[in-house]
């Protein structure tokens, strides 16, 4: 999403007829983007959104006073095919709820002894649908709904297993997700918090770093660590404090602001005139990351438990 202009800030004003293929000038240049938000470097092209531009501009001005700034207001791109802020929940409540509607049926038909396999064998599929999705210009349905029926799986294997020896966690990962993602959502709606580029990469950082450990993480459990809860998270220990605890509580702020920057993406993408299909890429995103913050807040739970 970061290599695609449709979610980046705009820079000046869509104007009409083609801005649903994404054209918008940025630092002086003027660049036509196709429907999947790749650059077409046409100089015919360009030439003609330049005069179209121009033209909107000075329309701009009469209409606003000679002083109204370039990109100070920008026109309407919504068409049938233009993708609203409906259309980008609609596509991320029905992810949730394919998740969900999973992680239920697996809690409940997964035998306790294939837990683990399943839920390994379904978390590296997700995984790997994840890294496909993420270089691709656009999300397809047919991926993002596999990525939440996988995950959702993975999620219900392990939710239902903690759940008989916690009881009670489930709910609690539950609410403390919604808490957090509240927050999140709060903290963007209200202004207080916006991402930056230097953050965005900082945070893209930790999340590969985290990946990796989880990894490793996976295998040390089910082999030399085999007999400490979540392996290296609950052997190693930090001031008395277990490793997956502290990086649990990380993670979950990193998490959120992923999630800051998933809402601002929504947002960019609606403004620079998006097509409707890719409200599947950003309903993809923002799952991605609430399915995140579960597994955190259900790790830190867990921990926690485990501990008492």
């Amino acid at each position: 999403m970061n290599r695609n202009p449709y979610f980046r800030e705009p820079t000046t004003p869509n104007f009409g007829g083609s801005s649903a293929y994404g054209q918008q000038a940025q630092y002086g240049q003027q660049i036509q983007y196709d429907q999947y938000g790749q650059p077409v470097y046409n100089q015919q092209a360009n030439s003609q959104f330049f005069d179209q531009a121009s033209a909107a501009q000075a329309y701009t001005q009469q209409q606003f006073g000679a002083g109204a700034s370039r990109g100070a207001f920008q026109t309407s791109a919504a068409g049938p095919n233009t993708m609203t802020y409906d259309d980008a929940m609609i596509k991320t409540l029905f992810l949730i709820g394919v998740t969900t509607i999973a992680a239920v049926l697996s809690a409940f038909f997964i035998p306790v002894k294939a837990v683990n396999a399943v839920a390994i064998s379904t978390s590296l599929l997700a995984l790997g649908l994840s890294f496909f999705a993420a270089f691709r210009p656009m999300v397809n349905p047919g991926v993002a709904i596999g990525y939440a029926a996988l995950e959702g799986v993975a999620l219900g294997a392990i939710t239902g297993v903690l759940n008989q020896y916690y009881p009670g966690i489930a709910l609690q990962a539950i609410l403390g997700t919604l808490i957090v993602v509240a927050v999140a959502a709060g903290l963007f709606l209200s202004g207080a918090v916006r991402t930056t580029p230097k953050g965005r990469k900082f945070v893209m950082i930790v999340l590969v770093a985290a990946i990796i450990y989880s990894l490793v993480n996976l295998v040390l459990a089910n082999t030399v660590l085999s007999d400490k809860f979540y392996g290296m998270d609950t052997a190693i220990k930090l001031g008395g404090v277990p490793l997956g605890l502290i990086l649990g509580i990380i993670l979950i702020v990193v998490a959120a602001y992923f999630l800051i920057g998933d809402l601002e993406d929504v947002r960019y993408a609606v403004e620079n005139g998006a097509p409707k299909k890719f409200a599947w890429t950003v309903g993809f995103s923002i799952t991605v990351t609430v399915i995140w913050i579960y597994v955190e807040v259900l790790r830190v739970l867990a921990i926690l438990a485990n501990d008492n």
